[in-house]
């Protein structure tokens, strides 16, 4: 376990330099262009339709209404199909990076010198999987919270002249 610890800091340059060329899918020399291509996407088709909604609420309710879903969507498409597949995509491009170094590869004990006890053979497939449910989790919980904090800020209220019906049923 000790090894793996030794392992870890010194394979963690390595492993960022992967993510760095990672950003760059063109093979240019530029890791810096993923980035830049997240901000771009994320800025005008999430922060600036939710700013908008934000500013037009009350006044113009069918462009907030169109702001809020359009930079709603991009949120989740984002954080629910986005990030899980570039992680996946990121773990399997890497493996012989990371694997055994930053992600451990197996999973056992040695009983004597020449028999080990496999607990998990294939413990990095394992993590990279069991790392997208973390973030497939964390999203529903996050996407949850955040439209209930939402439904909260902006209850919808009655249009001038209407009433609200009275509860009750079929009469």
């Amino acid at each position: 376990m000790l090894e793996w610890f030794r392992e870890f800091g010194a394979a963690a340059p390595e492993a960022l330099r992967a993510l760095y060329q990672f950003g760059d899918p063109a093979g240019l020399g530029r890791g810096w262009v993923g980035a830049a291509i997240m901000i771009l996407w994320l800025g005008p088709l999430m922060a600036l339709p939710l700013y908008l909604a934000k500013i037009t609420h009350g006044r113009r309710e069918w462009f907030s209404a169109t702001m809020g879903v359009m930079g709603a969507s991009t949120f989740v498409w984002w954080v629910h199909g986005v990030l899980p597949h570039a992680w996946i995509q990121f773990v399997e491009a890497n493996e012989n990076v990371l694997s055994d170094r930053i992600i451990p590869a197996s999973a056992g004990f040695d009983v004597g010198e020449d028999y080990r006890v496999e607990i998990a053979s294939n413990l990095y497939g394992v993590i990279a999987d069991s790392v997208v449910a973390v973030l497939m989790i964390g999203g529903i919980v996050l996407s949850l919270w955040l439209f209930l904090r939402v439904q909260k800020s902006y209850p919808k209220t009655l249009a001038a002249g209407e009433v609200k019906p009275e509860a009750g049923g079929y009469k």
